[in-house]
């Protein structure tokens, strides 16, 4: 049996008053394998809209590209670093008493980042880049984000 999971997450639209939920059969067929026995929860939120198309393919393409490029380490790496340098998630661990006996960072997610976030977190990673390792990372909407394939293939609006 295929394993189940404990969050099911639709869109859906009010018509006329009522929630019509996209991709009906698929949500259904994810209902159908929950446990009768568990109680749920139902959250009905509004959608926000999240990084565009092309703030990803420029995330990725050049942003992170350029830094791999420089440091040497893999995109993912970057990508990993950057989010805890500049979206830190602070973990603290308590004991029995209260008392926090180790903290941890990790790196937050841009997964729920809207465009003005999004974009907002990669003007500080272009600032930072340029002045902390002299790699200045064009513009998003400069002509030099649309590198030749000799480059190394970065490309913008793809």
């Amino acid at each position: 049996m295929a394993s189940v999971s404990d969050l099911i997450v639709a869109s859906a639209q009010v018509k006329s008053g009522r929630l019509y939920i996209r991709n009906r059969r698929e949500f259904d067929a994810q209902v159908e394998r929950l446990d009768s026995r568990w109680e749920l929860e139902i959250t009905v939120k509004r959608q926000r809209a999240t990084r565009s198309l092309q703030q990803n393919a420029y995330y990725w393409g050049v942003v992170v590209a350029m830094l791999s490029e420089h440091t040497g380490y893999t995109p993912d790496e970057i990508h990993d670093f950057l989010k805890t340098k500049f979206i830190p998630k602070r973990l603290a661990f308590q004991d029995g008493n209260g008392v926090v006996v180790e903290e941890l960072v990790l790196g937050g997610s841009t997964r729920s980042m809207n465009t003005i976030e999004f974009g907002e977190y990669m003007e500080d990673i272009r600032r930072w880049a340029a002045e902390e390792l002299d790699v200045v990372i064009p513009d998003p909407d400069s002509d030099a984000t649309t590198v030749s394939a000799e480059r190394g293939g970065y490309g913008y609006g793809v």
